[in-house]
This record gives C-alpha cells, structure tokens and sequence, in this order.
C-alpha cells in the first residue's frame, strides 16, 4: 500500500512522485549492497534516494534540467549549516524589496488581478466584469463575440483587490491605483527566456517566461536567482536554486483567484500555463519565508537517512541515451524505467517556468515525448525508435541475470504497445505486473479520462530463458472483462476495464498487438456508453461465478480480521491482493463498503461486532 510522502520529498513540486515505501520495497526484494542501479529519468529522485538509504550506489540521469537539479539535492544534500546561511542571506535580500509590496504601509500578501481581453472581432477592450456570460463562457459586450482570456487575446490586467498579510481587505481605488503605478514602473531584467510555443498547454508564438508573472514580482525573483547563481560551494548553490524554485510557481499569475480564499490554499493545478481571467500575484517574499521551514525540514531528513550510508549516487543533465551510451556494458545490476509518458504530460514543457531562472539550454531534439509544439517537433514513430534504441542500451548495459523495475502511469495502448514491443525484440519478458493504487487521490484524478489513471504498474522485466511464443488466444481477456463488469452490477468505467485488460496481457504474456485493439476485442462481450462498458444483455444470464466487489472486500475483511486487529496498512493490501483480477477499489470506496462490519480506529481495524462484545485485540 503506497504511503504519503514523507519530509524529505516535500521540498519542490513534481509530477508523478513515486512512493517512497513501494520503490524501497521493489529495491530491497530484487538488488543487494553491491548492486550498481540506473534510473535513466530520474525526475524527482526518490529511486536514486532510496537506493542509496539501502546502501546501494546509483546513477540517474535527466534532460530536464529542474529534475535533475531535484534528483541531485535529494540525494546529495548539501551542509544545513551552509544551505541555512545562504538562504537567510537571500531572505534578507528579498526584505530589501518589500518595498514593492506594502499597501497604507502593511505588508501585501495577495493582490487579484482582473484579466483585460481583446475581442477577436471588434478589437473592443472586454473583461468577466464588462462582458455578457452564456452559460460558463464570456461574450463580448459590443458585438456578442465570445472572449478568450489566454495570453493570445491577452491586454493586461487590472488590480480589483489587496490583502494583506492578516488578510485585511482592501478594494479602494487609491490603493489599487497606487499598485498598479508600481508595477509600471518596474523595469522587466534581461535574459527573459521564450517558450516553446504549443498551444494545447497555452504556450503562444512570442510568450515569454515573464509573462507568467507580474513585472514587480519577475523582478524581485531575477534579482534573487542572480545572487544565488554567484554561490561559489556548488552543493549549496543547487540546493539554493532548487529553494527558490520551490516558490517560483506560487509567485506567478497561475494561481486561479476562487470563491474569496474560503476553500483550500491557493496552487498551480491547471494542467499548462493557464491565466485565469481572475487570478492572485502572491508576495514572493512572504511564500519564500514560509518555504524555507518545509526545505529544511526535507534538507534535515535526508541528512539523517543518509547517516549510515556509503553508498555514493551521481546524477547528470543528460539525455538517457547519451548518458547510457557511455556507460560500460554488462556493468549494471538493475534499472528504473519510468518511461516518458508519450503525448500525456510534456514535463520538460511545462518545467519552463523553472528552468529559465536556472539558466539552462535545453536539447528538445533529444527528449522522448510525443508533443504538440511547433519547434523540435516529436511525433509517435520519433517516440517508439527513441524508446526502442533506448531499451536496446538497457540490454547492453545489464548484466546477465539484471533486471528492470518498469512502472508506467498510463493507459494509453500505444504507448504501452510501443514499450513492450521493445523489451519482446531485445528478449525480455515481464516476470510480475501489479497495479498500485497511491496514497492520496484527488477527486479531479478518480474522474480522469482514459489515457491516465490514478496509479502505477509496477513490472519486472528480465531475459527470457526460453524462447516462448506470446499467446494469441482471446479468452484470458474477455473473460478478465466479464469479471470486471459482474464484479459491478454489469457496467463499469473504461479505464477500469482496461487497466485488468493491460495487467493481464502482461502477466498472462500475450501478444501486445492486442494493446491496440482494445474495442474491436470486447466488442463481442460489451456495449459502450460514453465512458463505461456494459456487459451485453445476453452474457448477463451465464452462470456467474464471480462475487460483487463489495462482497468480496466483505469476505476478505471478515477473513483478515478473524484473528485479532490488523492496521489499516494491513488489511487494504489483503484487500488489494484480493481484488487484483477485478480492478482493486480506492481505499475510500473500501471504507463505505465495510461500515457497519469493520471498525477504523486511528490506525487500525476491527470487526465491528468483535470490538463491541469487549473483545479489543492486542
């Protein structure tokens, strides 16, 4: 069962962060001490880390320059007390700025900024305050036109509201006029970066890194990674720079302004460089204060964890291939494959309002993505001959009983067809294939569409010993199918029904050409509705052998509780173990389906009838 994650991997947002506890498991099960381990994208480092807490050298690799700047300090911290005077030395310099924000002499915490848009047909100036609204879209107020409100059709913006830092209010027109003088007198710093424009994550021609924020706070943040970039102890540099990234993000007009700072802490969620036609210019100086608590409590972890280690762990900005090129073969006992996700999430694309304050260039043409951008353009077949020389090196490089620790988050077949055709031409077979479901699921990820999912495979791949035929035989998936959709009252969602379709190709070694055949094969057993299958009417009257899945998680609480308590921990991974052929439910939905029979308390679980006759286990 994937746990939260702890201090130490809390100090700089990244996507799809590994669970500590399931890589430590994988790494302790199959590699010893003097194992030589590679992960070719690295992102957030938490393999490399691992690794090394288990007394195991490592090496990764990343083209993204703030993943490999992440995976760097989170295995090679630098010295706290050294982190610790620098960063206090660049907290004193962001106070010299607070100038830039104070309003009738209190510090700003917030100021909202109202977009201005240009109407694409009349050229009128319109906002959500001068516009008629249809429905959830604007229009245009003069000629009925609807109104984009992205950086295309972006005019500016207008202060509406200030906060201070007791969230004193404040909506005065001598005040918001007196910050937007501020801000126009602030002077945009050279080396402003372009984007690499794509419009599906609303990169435009001619964007650029400070459009992305308010010209009062790119200033005050390209000041402070100026003086970061001249800390001489190159340790202490990066973890200095990964420290003000940390708040780059928070500081820029990303974050959506919503429902008055009533509901949740203001963050970047949108997928891309969305600017919200309402949306918050965070003080950069008050987040930067706040985030040095939570970057040394994660600076502090790591070096405690590493206390008892020799284990020695290198990273590199580097492409994968180049990187696995030179390293020598027959050398490597494991690798980490957590390929790039195809055309899902282009991280190098977004990672540019990071990586421009770092500095770096950045070899596009090298990177293993399917995207939608306009420049160093990569497509499906650029992306299957990029993972297929890549998979090649992996088989080169490991020695003869090496293995690969793949995990995957995706349900895209042709990004999956793509990777296990790899392995099958260089001769490795999957040997375990298990669906993880993670710690913590946000509503907005259990509704997600079809081509990702809310977990991870976790497979193992090594050299056949035998050659073996895949099998073609059909049967193996439409009966994995039927199971899922009896198991759920005869529907159940798309994504569900493929990712048991996917577990059992994997682990039953079938043919991958039936990745991408998905609705030709359940055609005979399913009908479709939007996102769901439902079982055809005539299979409903077969005899059915499979239990509900709530009445399975039922038989599996009764049966692992029977005994005495066991923690949450443990029961949901017997549930989970349990319901693997059907498509194992979240742990919320597990919880509702066991009230009034098993009892949650803190951290742990009894029956519930057991706990109210007196009889508490120990």
């Amino acid at each position: 069962m994937a746990e939260t994650h702890p201090n130490e991997y809390l100090i700089h947002k990244y996507w799809a962060r590994k669970p500590s506890n399931i890589l430590r498991e994988y790494i302790s099960s199959h590699f010893k001490n003097a194992d030589l381990l590679v992960d070719p994208f690295c992102g957030s480092g938490v393999f490399l880390a691992e690794a090394k807490k288990q007394n195991i050298n490592a090496t990764g690799y990343d083209i993204n320059p703030l993943a490999y700047l992440l995976s760097e300090v989170t295995a090679n911290p630098p010295s706290i007390t050294k982190f610790t005077l620098e960063a206090d030395k660049l907290l004193k310099l962001a106070d010299s700025f607070a100038n830039l924000y104070t309003v009738d002499g209190k510090e700003i915490r917030y100021a909202v900024h109202r977009v201005e848009s240009v109407c694409s047909n009349c050229k009128e100036i319109g906002s959500i305050d001068h516009s008629s609204k249809r429905g959830s879209k604007y229009h245009c107020s003069s000629c009925g036109e609807r109104l984009f409100f992205n950086f295309e059709k972006f005019k500016g913006t207008k202060i509406v509201k200030i906060f201070d830092r007791e969230n004193k209010e404040y909506t005065e027109k001598k005040y918001l006029k007196e910050q937007e003088d501020l801000i126009r007198k602030v002077s945009l710093p050279v080396g402003n970066q372009n984007l690499i424009p794509n419009r599906r994550i609303l990169a435009f021609p001619g964007m650029r890194l400070s459009d992305l924020f308010t010209p009062r706070a790119f200033y005050v943040l390209s000041e402070l990674f100026d003086a970061a970039h001249k800390v001489k102890d190159e340790s202490v540099k990066n973890a200095v720079l990964l420290f003000l990234t940390s708040s780059v993000a928070q500081s820029s007009r990303l974050i959506p302004y919503r429902n008055n700072l009533s509901t949740g802490g203001p963050a970047w969620t949108i997928p891309g460089f969305w600017i919200a036609p309402l949306h918050l210019e965070t003080n950069p100086i008050i987040h930067l204060q706040a985030r040095k608590k939570k970057f040394l409590k994660g600076i502090e972890a790591l070096d405690r964890a590493y206390k008892s280690t020799s284990a020695r762990v290198s990273v590199l900005n580097r492409s994968a291939h180049d990187a696995l090129s030179e390293l020598e073969d027959n050398s490597v006992d494991g690798i980490f494959f957590d390929p790039p996700y195809g055309d899902n999430v282009p991280y190098v694309e977004f990672s540019a309002i990071w990586n421009g304050f770092l500095r770096k260039k950045i070899a596009y043409e090298k990177e293993i993505i399917v995207s939608d951008r306009k420049e160093h353009v990569s497509s499906w077949d650029k992306y299957a001959r990029d993972i297929s020389n890549v998979i090649s090196l992996f088989d080169k490089k490991l020695k003869r009983r090496g293995k690969i620790l793949m995990t995957f988050n995706n349900l895209d077949p042709r990004a999956w067809k793509i990777v296990l055709d790899s392995f099958s031409k260089n001769g490795y077979v999957c040997s375990e294939a298990k669906y993880q479901i993670p710690a913590v699921v946000s509503s907005k990820s259990q509704t997600a569409s079809n081509t990702s999912y809310v977990g991870d495979y976790y497979c193992i791949f090594e050299k056949a010993k035998t050659q073996k035929k895949s099998s073609h035989d059909l049967f193996h998936l439409t009966e994995s199918a039927k199971k899922v959709l009896r198991s759920r009252g005869g529907s159940a969602p798309k994504n569900l029904v493929h990712r048991v379709i996917i577990l059992t190709i994997l682990n039953e070694g079938m043919n991958t050409g039936f990745l991408d055949r998905f609705e030709e094969i359940l055609k005979p057993v399913t009908t479709q509705d939007g996102e769901y299958y439902h079982l055809r009417a005539e299979l409903s009257d077969e005899k059915n052998d499979a239990s509900s899945v709530e009445q399975l998680v039922k038989n599996i609480a009764e049966s692992s509780l029977r005994d005495g308590r066991k923690t949450l921990k443990e029961l949901y991974e017997d549930i989970l173990e349990g319901t693997s052929e059907i498509g194992s439910p979240l742990l919320n939905e597990v919880k509702t389906m066991l009230s009034g029979i098993v009892l949650f308390d803190k951290d742990f679980s009894y029956l519930q009838r057991a706990h109210q006759n007196g009889s508490l286990f120990s």
